[in-house]
């Protein structure tokens, strides 16, 4: 896979875990368990989509 293939499912997916978590936060009930995982999609989401685009690396 290249780097240009890699980029933009990366961003795809980043996308996906945004979208994913701010809908989960009106589809599920509002009790803090179910609200700290949408928020952890949505915080998920950007963390993915900043590693992808090489803001930050991981420590090997």
């Amino acid at each position: 896979m290249d780097e240009r293939t890699r980029t933009a499912v990366g961003l795809g997916g980043a996308a996906l875990l945004v979208v994913a978590g701010t809908l989960a936060t009106g589809y599920l009930p509002s009790q803090p368990r179910s609200q700290l995982l949408a928020g952890a999609l949505i915080v998920a989401g950007f963390a993915l989509g900043f590693f992808v685009l090489g803001e930050f690396e991981l420590p090997e």
